[in-house]
């Protein structure tokens, strides 16, 4: 894909536009800045907008000719935890289990799409490459690849950046000419990443929606991927003393958590 250019009132702005107009989040996007905004004499005069240039990135590209040389990033350690309407659908769902079924179990329909999913993965971990073995395993329908061997953190990558471009590649082919309510869900998964993660994301949701709780004040959290924001909103769904909205564009959408008791009070009060 050629690049294209996009204006804003700052940088954040422009690259939200590309991503609204492009459908893609902001990791998909390789971004170049060709202009900083500048507010002008008295913010009048001489206003400048942001002008970035994107274009979509190449994951499977990228991913093949990464090389353990170029990043080890330890896996964050767990966080301690304490003891679903949704608007942020994405068809590479996080599963907050690697696997509820027997390891190794398969679904026996599924047979031909788990061999091509790790053999896929599998190829794309000897061209990397890295010593590493796939273990397959079925869970509520969907094909869950754990990558098992690598401890460096390689194949997890910045916030997961790297393990959801090899899901989103694994999840592309085998589904490619699958129509849609046929398709089948592949997690791919290393160091239970995914099971750390999904508890980061609830000991985070189970704080704020105290604090919203306790001060009766909407709750604004960071902006965060779709995935994670999915995470959010069904943890939440299950609260009768909070309830979840996402705002904004792109890469700056984010979820505010409201309680419900603010809500009750301002109806009594009219």
């Amino acid at each position: 894909m050629s690049y294209m250019e996009f204006t804003g009132k700052t940088v954040k702005d422009a690259i939200a536009r590309a991503c609204e107009e492009l459908n893609v989040e902001e990791a998909l996007l390789e971004v170049v800045v060709l202009e900083e905004s500048a507010r002008g004499f008295l913010g009048l005069v001489g206003h400048r907008n942001a002008r970035v240039r994107v274009r979509k990135r190449d994951t499977l590209k990228e991913v093949l000719e990464i090389s353990p040389a170029e990043t080890k990033e330890s896996p964050s350690k767990p966080k301690p935890v304490t003891k679903r309407e949704t608007d942020d659908m994405l068809p590479e769902t996080v599963s907050p289990t690697r696997s509820e079924a027997e390891p190794g179990s398969v679904d026996i329909d599924k047979t031909e799409i788990i061999s091509q999913a790790k053999e896929l993965l599998e190829g794309i971990l000897n061209r990397i490459p890295v010593e590493a073995s796939v273990e397959v395993s079925v869970s509520n329908g969907a094909v869950c690849l754990n990558i098992m061997g690598d401890r460096s953190g390689l194949l997890i990558g910045k916030r997961g950046q790297t393990l959801d471009a090899l899901q989103y590649i694994v999840n592309k082919a085998v589904n490619k000419e699958s129509p849609l309510e046929d398709k089948t869900e592949v997690i791919v998964d290393t160091e239970d990443y995914r099971r750390r993660k999904y508890d980061s994301l609830r000991d985070m949701a189970v704080r704020m929606s105290m604090k919203a709780r306790k001060t009766l004040k909407p709750v604004p959290l960071n902006p965060m991927p779709a995935n994670e924001r999915r995470i959010i909103h069904m943890i939440l769904a299950e609260d009768r003393e909070v309830y979840t909205k996402s705002y904004g564009e792109g890469p700056l959408r984010r979820i505010i958590i409201y309680p419900r008791q603010a809500m009750t009070n301002k109806r009594r009060r009219r």
